[in-house]
């Protein structure tokens, strides 16, 4: 029997049968849309948080009092330096503020920390006018990407050596205070914690001068590898115990992976649970087929048909149904996972953050569809397909002619 022939009285039994045969491809095409769709998304995820990570750098450990008790002091900090696999440290401010210039008026973040620890922090942070600070700087300030060039308003900028000021709420009181720009970095992009591109930076004997306090909110320490952290966050809690709260982002994303790899386990799972009751309703759809066709099938026999051609029909049949269910499931896939990647962002934001440091976190990853995810899951469909529709082929091919003929 031609493969062409085959495909048109195969389709044509799917055709005749449209309810039943539409119910069946629907199976199929929900568990591959769940595997594309859970896959790209877990892809995406997973390349956002490298991306994360490789920007804000694997080796930060930002540390927080979570007594009022406790204060953070320039003894912390020369401790804390000498820490056994320490590299750097200082401390870390982090405030919302009002930023005015000219006619540009926004909230923005203020951020000071040692300018000599800064590119420690921030490895990819580069400066795109203008001079690094310098540590004694008082009223010098660099300005983040999209503080100095407003997206709103691409017509407007904050010029380098430009005069600007910023607007701090203490208590009932809004206090103003007037910085020089003396460089502006460029696009950065966001990440937990830290949002540069709508900072203002500014050293830490400036913020001093602003806060006056001689005790700091919270400090960060740069490891000097990723193995050193882990320890570094052990000896942190033998010296402060529950007073701190420890902000890794390399245990954290661990912690988000190990997590995000169970989630996906499971949900894969189900998926293909899904897919194995679309396999038992293909193969109950060929089977109750392969029933309601005996005398057909008597005909096709007496017409000379070999078990081995009565075996292809069927085959081709339950190989269609994966088919057309690939199909469909992969392009529906494609178009959830792209409508459900915010959805799944705004699932993991924080909510009303308990710490300043955690906010500006923005989770904006896209699914990573790639034609090897498209490819597998419809050669998985046409699989499910030929195994489902297996037996139901064998039964028909090994039905007594002479039997099927006699039947009504």
């Amino acid at each position: 029997m031609k493969p062409l022939d085959l495909f048109s009285y195969a389709f044509k039994g799917l055709k005749d049968r449209r309810t039943r045969s539409t119910l069946t491809i629907l199976g199929v095409t929900i568990g591959i849309l769940a595997i594309v769709m859970l896959i790209s998304n877990t892809q995406g995820f997973d390349h956002f948080l490298t991306d994360v990570l490789s920007r804000i750098g694997s080796n930060n450990i930002w540390i927080v009092p979570t007594k009022r008790s406790l204060k953070l002091t320039d003894t912390d900090v020369m401790r804390l330096a000498r820490l056994p696999g320490v590299k750097a440290a200082s401390p870390f401010y982090l405030k919302r503020i009002y930023f005015r210039s000219g006619s540009i008026q926004e909230h923005a973040n203020l951020i000071a920390v040692d300018p000599r620890v800064l590119k420690l922090i921030l490895p990819d942070l580069e400066l795109g006018e203008g001079m690094m600070l310098q540590p004694n700087d008082l009223g010098t300030a660099s300005l983040g990407y999209k503080i100095a060039h407003p997206p709103e308003d691409p017509n407007k900028r904050v010029n380098l050596y430009s005069s600007v000021a910023v607007d701090i709420q203490e208590g009932s009181t809004v206090k103003s205070y007037t910085f020089m720009v003396g460089g502006i970095f460029k696009e950065f992009g966001s990440t937990p914690y830290l949002d540069v591109d709508k900072s203002v930076l500014i050293t830490i004997n400036a913020a001093r001068n602003i806060f006056k306090s001689t005790s700091y909110p919270s400090i960060v320490l740069v490891a000097r590898s990723p193995d050193d952290v882990e320890p570094i966050i052990d000896m942190l809690r033998q010296i402060y115990g529950d007073d701190i709260e420890i902000i890794s982002p390399l245990t954290i994303v661990r912690h988000v992976r190990a997590i995000l790899t169970n989630f996906s386990i499971f949900m894969l799972m189900v998926a293909c649970v899904s897919l194995v009751v679309a396999g038992i309703g293909i193969m109950n759809t060929m089977i109750m087929s392969v029933m309601e066709r005996t005398r057909e099938i008597g005909v096709l026999r007496a017409l000379g048909f070999s078990q081995k051609d009565v075996a292809a029909i069927f085959l081709m049949e339950a190989a269609l149904v994966g088919v057309i269910g690939g199909v469909l499931g992969v392009l529906t896939g494609v178009v959830s996972s792209l409508a459900m990647g915010g959805v799944f962002a705004r699932m993991l934001q924080i909510e009303n953050p308990s710490m300043s440091i955690e906010r500006g976190l923005e989770l904006s990853y896209s699914p990573v569809i790639t034609p090897e995810l498209l490819g597998m899951s419809f050669i998985f469909a046409i699989i499910v397909g030929l195994v489902s529709g297996l037996y139901p082929a064998l039964k028909a091919a090994r039905m007594d002619p002479v039997q099927a003929l006699r039947t009504e």
